[in-house]
């Protein structure tokens, strides 16, 4: 599995980190009553929100790892969970965007979706 470069910035930025838990249930309506809930997976698949910060160079390093390394996103790559700081593995959710921030300065904007291990 291909990991995280090690070039980049290993901690995501706090101020534009989100995190949401995935869903793990499904919800039927019925036609009286309350809807019914059931579990339907013991874990999902929660999305990070994301940021860090690059230099010129760096982003054609991320350019490099998206394209080539991980197959425009399609391919699962290791990072250290800023929660429980263990291995664990992602996948981008949708394409990541790059914002100049001035100067030599560019912000990196992505979606990750951490996998749930199949024991």
């Amino acid at each position: 599995m291909d990991t995280w470069p090690v070039s980049l910035q290993q901690k995501l930025n706090v101020d534009s980190f989100q995190y949401a838990l995935g869903k793990t249930s499904v919800r039927t309506d019925m036609d009286v009553g309350p809807a019914k809930v059931r579990a339907r997976f013991t874990d999902g698949v929660d999305v990070y929100n994301c940021t860090v910060l690059l230099t010129f160079a760096e982003v054609e390093i991320f350019k490099a790892f998206y394209k080539t390394t991980i197959n425009n996103g399609v391919t699962p790559f290791t990072f250290v969970d800023p929660f429980t700081e263990d291995v664990t593995i992602f996948r981008f959710a949708e394409a990541p965007t790059i914002s100049p921030l001035g100067g030599l300065t560019y912000q990196l904007q992505m979606t990750w979706e951490r996998l749930p291990v199949n024991e």
